[in-house]
């Protein structure tokens, strides 16, 4: 008998929002704070994916490896955050075709559970802002996991069970495939977002269905159930 996917696990940033003008101008504020260059947009848009710390690590630090000194990536991270949540909602924009396809899953009976790495608070004033709120049924931050995706209890977190049947996770990163590999969950990638410069589709092992944009999504959804 096909599978039915009665939870869905929806990635946030370059998923179902655009969010990296925000989190530019948020890194800019933090590169500002303790005196580095600023960073460029593409540099900012190959670091998201893994929280804000490793984001601020990537594009502040010397090099991918050692980072930022303690105290000023506390001084960086507090810029940061004071920054982006000021900006976080103006700074972000639905994908296309985003909110129609969460009202064809949702209007199937599907619990849509937002599934990010940022944490609660810009996560919660992105929703909001763009509406996300009032077509999903939860959201589920590192704050709420304990952990960052890819670590698998960030799925049983989400779905609220160690059960992890009839679970799907969508999202656009190499992060996002790895979560859902570790959760032995299939995974629909989004192409378009935010992979470090990768093409999500060429991935290893292959996700389970690759779609060019999130209005695609149910019909991707709809051919998995049906083998």
């Amino acid at each position: 008998m096909p599978a039915r996917f009665g939870d869905i696990l929806l990635d946030l940033d370059g998923t179902l929002v655009d969010s990296i003008e925000g989190l530019h101008a948020a890194c800019m504020a933090a590169a500002t704070a303790i005196e580095r260059p600023l960073p460029d947009l593409e540099l900012v848009r190959r670091s998201i994916g893994r929280g804000s710390d490793r984001l601020l690590h990537l594009v502040l630090g010397h090099d991918a490896e050692s980072g930022l000194e303690p105290d000023l990536h506390r001084q960086a991270r507090t810029a940061f955050d004071d920054h982006y949540a000021s900006i976080c909602g103006e700074g972000s924009s639905l994908r296309s075709g985003v909110m129609e396809s969460l009202k064809t899953l949702r209007d199937e009976g599907r619990r849509l559970v937002v599934a990010t790495n940022k944490p609660r608070r810009p996560a919660e004033l992105v929703l909001s802002h763009l509406g996300l709120d009032q077509l999903t049924d939860g959201l589920c931050c590192p704050e709420d996991a304990g952990c960052l995706k890819p670590n698998p209890e960030f799925v049983s977190a989400a779905v609220g069970r160690a059960d992890r049947t009839g679970v799907l996770l969508v999202g656009d990163s190499g992060i996002d495939g790895a979560t859902a590999d570790a959760a032995r969950i299939p995974f629909v990638a989004v192409r378009g977002g935010y992979d470090e410069g990768r093409d999500i589709a060429m991935r290893s092992p292959a996700p389970s269905a690759v779609i060019e944009s999130p209005k695609e999504l149910p019909a991707a959804i709809h051919a998995l159930e049906q083998g």
